[in-house]
């Protein structure tokens, strides 16, 4: 009797589930930035949950309908949401255009000669904000600089990653060639999964995928028809990734 009620109720989720989607019509877009088609981005409609990688061209293809969210996340771009009117979905093709993250300088140039150059790890001097620098210096609210509010500096932790990435694979010079784990992990996981279960913000998500993506255990995942598996790995390699942002 059980077996009957547990196969009626999953009767039930996919009747609901296909009623979700049949409402929805698929959407054409592009991503660009300054008219220069965009690609390593991760575009996930909040409502459907799904995600998917936009093509080498900035194209990309999605089932959606008027009031849904979609989410773009990128390593180089800032993340953007757009809530879908019904003109959107009706144009041929939607362009989206994202914004480049605002970069802080690597290095602190001294031109006073009465001065010595600093020595060692310049990096060090820029992360240490004291009061009086931030009261002489209002941020500007309209200027996207990386951070996160009583958050982390995403394009610090871009660059540390990087850093890691490059030390283990010193060989390596493209280490955004391969997607094969990021579209795994989007097939068999959904958008609540990296927001809620592993606590990242949308600009986080394409470089957490980046993250797996390079380790050395990802052929064995790869190979695994077992979705438990796969949420293992990216809790285990999310780990890894929160001491990244502590530090």
């Amino acid at each position: 009797m059980k077996t009957i009620y547990k196969l009626v109720a999953l009767f039930l989720f996919f009747q609901v589930g296909f009623s979700q989607n049949s409402s929805r019509k698929i959407l054409h877009g592009q991503t660009v930035n300054d008219s220069i088609r965009v690609e390593n981005v991760v575009v996930f409609n909040i409502n459907t949950e799904k995600g998917k990688i936009v093509n080498p061209d900035g194209s990309f293809d999605v089932l959606a309908k008027p009031n849904d969210t979609l989410v773009f996340t990128s390593l180089s771009y800032r993340p953007l949401k757009i809530v879908l009117t019904e003109k959107q979905l009706q144009e041929p093709l939607l362009i989206v255009v994202l914004e480049v993250f605002y970069n802080r300088l690597n290095e602190v140039v001294i031109n006073d000669k009465s001065t010595h150059p600093v020595a060692g790890n310049s990096q060090k001097i820029i992360d240490k904000q004291y009061v009086a620098d931030v009261k002489s210096s209002p941020k500007n609210e309209y200027i996207y600089d990386g951070t996160i509010v009583n958050g982390v500096n995403f394009v610090r932790l871009y660059k540390d990653v990087l850093t890691i990435l490059k030390k283990k694979n010193p060989k390596r010079s493209n280490f955004t060639a391969e997607s094969s784990f990021t579209e795994k992990a989007l097939q068999q996981t959904n958008y609540t999964f990296f927001t809620k279960t592993l606590s990242l913000n949308d600009e986080e998500i394409k470089l957490f995928l980046l993250y797996c993506e390079n380790d050395s255990e990802v052929k064995s995942v790869l190979k695994s028809k077992s979705d438990f598996e796969l949420m293992d790995f990216m809790i285990k390699k999310n780990k890894e990734f929160k001491k990244l942002k502590q530090s």
